[in-house]
């Protein structure tokens, strides 16, 4: 006769490791920040983490971006996101606008030299992650990522429900 298995948050407590875990979240999320930020200040790159999102934002949307749309999109304020948006222009990485109907529209895109930039970014980041995960046999990677997804599917599951709980 098999035993019952406890409740999955019943073993971590039992564990008592529920501590140690978020310890390791918390570190892996600070050094994770802090590595980017580093490599986006590099002279290759010499961008700020709003600047980044931005642009990130504009590539991934493909196509010219209304800015109070974007200042949604990225959580930054209007006068904030023109600031950013300078910067970008200055570094030709977007384009600004005016819509073609609406006058009073700003719209920005990235430019081919911002997708460009993204690109080697996310290449340097890549190489950044393979160095770390270097001392791991791809077993390990493979569990990692499997575990990874539950803990990110679970801490998406709580802040849903956090957030179903406001009131609008």
């Amino acid at each position: 006769m098999a035993s019952a298995q406890p409740e999955p948050t019943a073993r971590v407590a039992e564990r008592g490791s529920l501590e140690e875990i978020e310890r390791a979240i918390m570190q892996i999320s600070w050094l994770s920040q802090r590595q980017f930020m580093q490599l986006l200040d590099e002279d290759r790159f010499r961008l700020t983490l709003p600047q980044f999102y931005t642009l990130l934002h504009l590539f991934q949307t493909g196509e010219e971006c209304k800015m109070s749309d974007l200042a949604d999109a990225t959580h930054q304020s209007a006068a904030s996101l023109t600031g950013v948006v300078d910067r970008l222009l200055e570094k030709q990485l977007v384009e600004r606008t005016r819509h073609e109907r609406d006058r009073r529209q700003v719209m920005v895109v990235v430019t081919p030299r911002g997708r460009e930039l993204i690109g080697e970014i996310r290449h340097a980041r890549r190489e950044q992650m393979q160095d770390a995960l270097a001392h791991l046999d791809g077993n390990e990677v493979d569990s990692l990522l499997s575990t990874l997804d539950k803990v990110l599917a679970g801490m998406v599951r709580v802040l849903e429900r956090g957030e179903s709980g406001r009131l609008a």
